[in-house]
């Protein structure tokens, strides 16, 4: 039984630590980036990093907290106005295509603001992983038959939507970063 009590949270545990790794494989990859560097708008469909790390923070904090957890979101409560955006980002709707390409295009930001809501986003994912249990990882189900998807287990949402997502972006602002003569990925 000792054995069994041990090992009840690893699973649990090593999806938190995966999705803080992440997060701080991210953040070590946006050291340097002033708002000059942010905004530079890279040559076809890239995207800038402002574009792709308010994605990653506001995508992250309306996934877990209004999609799966089913309440409000840290962007519709006490960060509504605090984020450093000059545009709201759009509503992950029927229209979210559209409305995120126009996005994209027009939305400036102010990066201390911004990078505070992103970490107070991470503070808040961890501390609602933290309270999962193993059993939780995959009792706990998230309806995206919205999406054509059926429910998913918590875990499996974490993994693809949330960790996945974050480790998309971090190359993406890797990426623009290297086409200003600067260093990515910290490794």
């Amino acid at each position: 039984n000792h054995f069994i009590f041990l090992m009840d949270n690893t699973f649990a545990s090593m999806i938190r630590q995966s999705l803080n790794d992440a997060h701080t494989t991210l953040e070590d990859t946006m050291k340097g980036v002033d708002n000059t560097i942010a905004h530079y708008k890279p040559a076809g469909k890239a995207l800038p990093i402002i574009v792709a790390y308010a994605h990653v923070a506001i995508s992250e904090d309306i996934l877990l907290n209004s999609w799966a957890l089913k309440k409000k979101s840290l962007l519709e409560s006490e960060w509504a106005s605090k984020t450093g955006l000059s545009v709201p980002h759009p509503a992950m709707d029927q229209d979210w295509e559209k409305n995120y390409t126009e996005w994209t295009k027009i939305v400036k930001a102010d990066m201390p603001k911004l990078q505070a809501y992103a970490h107070a986003v991470y503070e808040n994912s961890d501390a609602v992983l933290a309270k999962l249990t193993d059993r939780d990882m995959v009792d706990m189900k998230v309806d995206l038959s919205a999406w054509g998807m059926g429910e998913w287990p918590m875990a499996r949402y974490v993994i693809r939507f949330l960790i996945g997502h974050v480790d998309s972006l971090c190359g993406e602002i890797s990426a623009a970063k290297g086409l200003q003569d600067l260093k990515g990925y910290p490794f």
